[in-house]
C-alpha cells in the first residue's frame, strides 16, 4: 500500500470533485439569504462588501471583501448584510440549474452594492475519508491570507475576469476554476491547522503512515496493537509511543473515531440496519456500535438516525473505548 506523500493528497485522492454550479450574486442591502444543508461543498468569495454569516450553535462570522469561505460538508446557514436581517429562502431565488452551471441573482433593498460568488462542487460522499469528515463546519480564508498564495490569488483574479467573458467555454472555466481553488483553499487552512498538519506529517512516517493507510482502508477489521505493530514493522512499544506522539491520540482512539465517523455517515445516507452497520465498521453486536456511539456522540444511533440530524463535530477528546 502506498502512502500518500501529503494529508491534502490523501484527502483528494477519492475524493472525486466536481464543480456543479457558480453563481454571481449582485445584491443591494438590506439583503439576507437562507440556504439549507447541501449535498455538496459550498463556497463563498466576496467580490465587494462584507457579509455576516450565521449556522446554529455557533458564533456570527463576518466575510469581508476578498475573503474566502468554504463549507466542505454544505452546512445550512444564513448570509447577509447586517447579523439581525430577515433572510429569504435561497430557493425562492434560484433558477432551475441547468447544464450551463452559471447563473446570476439580483435582489436586496436598493441600497449598497455587493457582489459575491457561489459554487457548489459535488464530491462523492462514499469515498470520504475520516480527515475530511473532521474537517470544521466553516473555513475563512481571509484577504490577507490569499494574497501570500499566489496560485489562489491568481486563480481567484482569474475567475473574477472570466464574469467579463461572454465567448464559448465561459461556465467551464468558472466551475473548474472553482475546484482549483477549492483544492488551494483548503491546503491553506489545513496548513494552517495543527490538527491536519499533525496528521500529514504521521501519514509520511514509513511506519506510522503505513498503519494508518491501513487502520483507514479496512477499519473493519480487528486491528490490534500487535498487528498494526507488524503493519508499521516496529515493536509493539515503540509503535505505540510513536503514533501517540505523531497522531496525538492512542491507536485505539483514532479507530473508534474513524468507525463511528462512518457509522454516521451510513446513518445519515442509507437505510441499511443498525446490524449491517455494526458489521460493516467492525463491530460484533448492535450493542457495541450503540454503546460507543453513545459514549462518542452523546446519542444512541438509532435517535440520531430519527433525528435527521446534520453531521455532529468529532471532538477527539471526547472519544471513548467501547
Amino acid at each position: 500500500m502506498k502512502r500518500p506523500a501529503d494529508v491534502l493528497s490523501y484527502v483528494f485522492d477519492r475524493l472525486r470533485l466536481q464543480g456543479i454550479f457558480v453563481s454571481e450574486w449582485q445584491t443591494t442591502t438590506p439583503w439576507a439569504i437562507q440556504g439549507e444543508q447541501e449535498s455538496c461543498a459550498l463556497l463563498h468569495y466576496m467580490i465587494q462588501g462584507d457579509a455576516v454569516i450565521q449556522m446554529e450553535g455557533r458564533e456570527p462570522v463576518t466575510l469581508h471583501e476578498g475573503d474566502l469561505a468554504m463549507f466542505p460538508r454544505g452546512q445550512g446557514h444564513s448570509i447577509g448584510d447586517a447579523l439581525n436581517s430577515k433572510p429569504q429562502e435561497l430557493k425562492d431565488l434560484l433558477p432551475e440549474r441547468s447544464a450551463e452551471k452559471f447563473s446570476v441573482l439580483q435582489f436586496g433593498g436598493g441600497g449598497r452594492k455587493n457582489q459575491m460568488l457561489c459554487a457548489g462542487l459535488h464530491f462523492e460522499a462514499d469515498s470520504v475519508r475520516l480527515i475530511y469528515q473532521l474537517l470544521p463546519p466553516l473555513m475563512i480564508i481571509s484577504a490577507a491570507q490569499i494574497e501570500t498564495e499566489p496560485l489562489l490569488s491568481h486563480t481567484l483574479d482569474g475567475v473574477k475576469s472570466e464574469l467579463k467573458v461572454y465567448g464559448e467555454g465561459r461556465n467551464v472555466v468558472l466551475v473548474h476554476g472553482f475546484e482549483l481553488v477549492y483544492v488551494l483553499g483548503l491546503r491553506v487552512a489545513m496548513r494552517d491547522a495543527g490538527r491536519f498538519s499533525r496528521f500529514s506529517i504521521a501519514l509520511q512516517h514509513q511506519g506510522i503512515g503505513q498503519a494508518l493507510m491501513a487502520m483507514h482502508e479496512d477499519f473493519a477489521r480487528q486491528w490490534t496493537l500487535d498487528s498494526l505493530a507488524e503493519e508499521a514493522g516496529v515493536s509493539r512499544s515503540s509503535f505505540a509511543r510513536t503514533f501517540k506522539e505523531l497522531v496525538g491520540e492512542t491507536p485505539r482512539q483514532h479507530l473508534v473515531r474513524h468507525r463511528l465517523a462512518e457509522a454516521q455517515r451510513l446513518l445519515n445516507t442509507t437505510s441499511l440496519p443498525l446490524s449491517d452497520i455494526a458489521e460493516r465498521i467492525g463491530y460484533e453486536s448492535v450493542v457495541g456500535l450503540h454503546l460507543a456511539f453513545n459514549n462518542h456522540f452523546g446519542i444512541p444511533p438509532g435517535a440520531y438516525r430519527k433525528q435527521h440530524r446534520t453531521p455532529l463535530e468529532v471532538k477527539p477528546e471526547a472519544t471513548r473505548q467501547p
